[in-house]
Order: C-alpha cells, then sequence, then structure tokens
C-alpha cells in the first residue's frame, strides 16, 4: 500500500515595517525585532510588509539576487575579505545566519 503526503499549507509570517516609528533602543523596536528573529528561527524567513518602496524597485532588487544567486561556485569563492562574514560564506558548515 503506497503512502500518501499530505502538504498542509505554510503559514508565512507577515511583519509590518509601515507606520512604525523604529528607533534603536524604543519598545517599538525591540518587539519588531523580536518578531523578526522569532520568524528567522522558525521559518528562515519571512515577508516585509513596507509598501513605500516602489514595486519596480522590489522587482529589481530581486532580479539582481537572483543574478548574484546564479554566479559560478567558481566566482563565489573569489569573494574573499579578511572581516567575518563579508566575503562569500556559502561553503561553511552550521554557519548561523542570525543572531
Amino acid at each position: 500500500m503506497a503512502s500518501e503526503t499530505t502538504l498542509l499549507p505554510l503559514d508565512l509570517p507577515v511583519i509590518d515595517f509601515l507606520n512604525k516609528n523604529l528607533k534603536s533602543g524604543e519598545p517599538e523596536w525591540d518587539l519588531t525585532r523580536a518578531h523578526v528573529l522569532k520568524a528567522l528561527q522558525d521559518y528562515g524567513y519571512f515577508k516585509a510588509s513596507f509598501d513605500k518602496i516602489p514595486i519596480e524597485l522590489r522587482k529589481s532588487v530581486f532580479r539582481a539576487m537572483e543574478e548574484l544567486f546564479d554566479l559560478p561556485l567558481e566566482t563565489k569563492l573569489r569573494n574573499v575579505s579578511e572581516k567575518a562574514f563579508q566575503g562569500y560564506v556559502g561553503q561553511v558548515p552550521n554557519l548561523t545566519l542570525y543572531v
């Protein structure tokens, strides 16, 4: 008898950055920061809601990211730095990407 896999809908965390007075050290900053950290720890990503960024700029950023991720590994490996986490770190096992 074949097993059946049921895909459950994914709850994408959405964090609203619009109409917030986000200044380091303020309670609203700390709360939003905690939401971002939890989303990254639990899901690895989140959707940032911030409508002040024009859609064309958002599309342009994602196109540039696709170009970056599509670079050959040899090219990525040439991006080195003396500073921690400033170059290509894709080959570091067990690297934590959040703090």
